[in-house]
């Protein structure tokens, strides 16, 4: 059964979104509605409002929009009922247990344990002789006992199918494993997607088991770390390594590092601050997540090539997230895991301690190898500085640097900030034409929501007008329905947010945002927002549905006529001559 209108009306009351979403975000007034930076895409100026009256937001940058529900859906990746429970338990609000369905909960409920009794085989495995390989390697890299029972770590054998038939005997199904990411599928035959690695269990903030890693022990293995592919309970851009530990860290910041094993060393040094991405670069919504716990990330990536543009990603999105970012330079040492294994962890403090901010650390960086004393080394300086500061997403940041590279170079600043624009525009103008590159060459993303509308623009345009019309205006829905029914719209999306909203309004219920949004994902969500703000962008004429409804009206007319082929002679001469009567006319 669906949880009552009455509750969750209740819910909504005591759930401002505004306060929900401060909570996360930082958000700015304007008037009496709020606009924020986006938690869910990186960008330099807030896109996201949010609005008071309709209690909803909706970022026209991404397009993620929807209530207050709908915005814990998407921040903690939660399905519908758990973001109503969390909000729920928020307000001090009991549950109508009695009346909701728990189908959805008891899938990701299951899929949890599920994960809990693969790492509790793992680690079982690693403490047996048939994990000896993975122990020697755990030893090798000088773990102690108690830091691999603290991070559950664990050994999949070899074989294809050891962990497969452990499940099953637990009573887990083959699509449950496979739904799970701990089982592969080729063709019709299934087998353990981990073999022969050492397993580190990723866990989330709740300690839940989400997902694994693993580390090879074959040197000709195509990837050393392999990761669980993303389900139910696990995305991978919106999760971090060991945050489980680091959310209660006394420290004053988190150390961002590469891999699990920097983790690791630093956490049994005393470090429990160190978290880490999982196989991927920082994402938005990692840095916002890591916003939620502290003010100051230092970064430790690698020093090569990559290292280096995953740090100016990292630098830019968490400036963005409102992170201050240091840069954590390394002496000796390859990593911070090779660095507190040969100098201790009080020298590894000291280094920390005296890191220096994130822009300046790599501005200074640029002078490396560089004579400034000469014509030719200050150009070089120059040209590397211009290329740097076009790619810092920060104004204030990029001026104050323009002013140090002027003073480098003896050039004005205002003449180098002019370089950096005509930097920034050639950067776009690339980026232009790549996409442009991909539209030809047909490399853009389909429209997973509504994958019918690049057959029907004209008409998907008309359906979300209709739509938008009756979210603004529900009583014209009889007007609507005396020319078109559902089956009028072409598009599979909009023909279902129409049927939803038609009965919304026919049961007698205010159609809003919120009144929906048990049918539909979070995704979906903020489609149907998007579809409502840019309607709001015009205005609710009558001769603007009309037109809405005309469009669907002519295909509708247009599916219905016999094709020439099959037309009798007397049904096409008639046809004909209705046109000559049209055009006499």
């Amino acid at each position: 059964m669906r949880i009552p209108d009455s509750f969750l009306d209740e819910l909504r009351r005591n759930n401002d979104i505004v306060s929900v979403m401060t909570s996360y975000v930082n958000v700015k007034r304007t008037g009496r509605d709020y606009v924020c930076a986006c938690p869910f895409h990186s960008e330099k100026t807030p896109s996201c409002h949010i609005y008071t009256e309709s209690q909803s937001f909706y970022c026209f940058g991404c397009g993620a929009g929807g209530d207050v529900i709908t915005f814990i859906r998407l921040i903690e990746r939660l399905d519908y009922l758990e973001s109503v429970r969390f909000l729920a338990q928020r307000a001090g609000m009991s549950m109508p247990e009695d009346e909701i369905s728990d189908s959805g909960v008891n899938r990701r409920t299951r899929m949890l344990e599920m994960n809990r009794e693969a790492a509790r085989y793992f680690r079982d495995v690693l403490l047996s002789p048939q994990g000896r390989p993975g122990m020697d390697y755990l030893i090798g890299r000088q773990l102690q006992p108690n830091t691999i029972r603290r991070y559950g770590l664990g050994f999949a054998p070899e074989g294809w199918h050891n962990l497969h038939y452990y499940m099953r005997g637990k009573g887990y199904s083959d699509d449950e494993l496979e739904a799970g990411a701990l089982v592969v599928r080729n063709n019709n035959s299934l087998y353990d997607k981990f073999r022969n690695r050492v397993m580190f269990p990723i866990i989330d903030r709740r300690g839940n088991v989400i997902a694994f890693g693993g580390r090879t022990l074959e040197a000709t293995a195509p990837a050393k770390y392999l990761n669980s592919d993303e389900t139910l309970v696990f995305q991978k851009r919106e999760n971090l390594f060991s945050l489980n530990f680091a959310k209660n860290t006394k420290e004053s910041c988190f150390i961002l590092c590469e891999g699990y094993m920097d983790v690791i060393a630093l956490n049994q040094a005393g470090f429990d601050n160190a978290v880490a991405t999982l196989g991927t670069a920082i994402t938005p919504q990692q840095a916002n997540l890591m916003k939620r716990y502290t003010g100051e990330v230092v970064i430790s990536y690698d020093s090569d090539e990559a290292g280096q543009k995953a740090t100016m990603k990292a630098i830019n999105l968490l400036g963005e997230a409102g992170i201050s970012a240091r840069v954590l330079k390394i002496p000796d040492a390859k990593d911070p895991d090779e660095y507190v294994k040969r100098f201790g962890a009080e020298s590894f403090r000291h280094i920390l301690n005296n890191t220096a901010d994130a822009v300046e650390f790599e501005f200074n960086k640029l002078k490396i190898g560089v004579d400034m004393y000469t014509p030719a080394g200050k150009a070089e300086f120059l040209k590397r500085a211009i290329a740097f500061l076009a790619q810092l997403h920060s104004d204030t940041e990029r001026m104050v640097y323009c002013s140090e590279t002027a003073s480098a170079t003896g050039q004005s600043a205002s003449a180098i900030q002019e370089l950096v624009k005509e930097k920034m525009r050639k950067n776009r103008f690339f980026e232009q034409r790549e996409t442009e590159k991909k539209l030809i060459r047909g490399e853009t993303k389909r429209d997973a929501i509504n994958p019918d509308a690049a057959k029907f623009p004209v008409e998907e345009k008309a359906e979300r007008g209709i739509i938008a019309y009756l979210f603004h205006s529900p009583d014209m829905l009889k007007e609507v329905e005396k020319s078109i029914t559902a089956e009028d719209f072409p598009t599979a999306f909009n023909r279902k947010v129409f049927i939803s909203a038609a009965n919304c309004i026919k049961s007698g219920a205010n159609l809003e945002i919120s009144s929906i949004g048990g049918e539909f994902t979070a995704e979906e969500m903020g489609r149907i927002t998007g579809i409502c703000k840019q309607g709001d962008m015009l205005p609710y004429s009558r001769d603007r549905l009309r037109d809405y409804i005309s469009a669907l009206v002519k295909l509708r007319e247009h599916k219905d006529e016999k094709p020439v082929s099959e037309m009798t002679d007397d049904e096409l001469l008639a046809i004909i001559e209705e046109k000559r009567r049209k055009m006499s006319t």
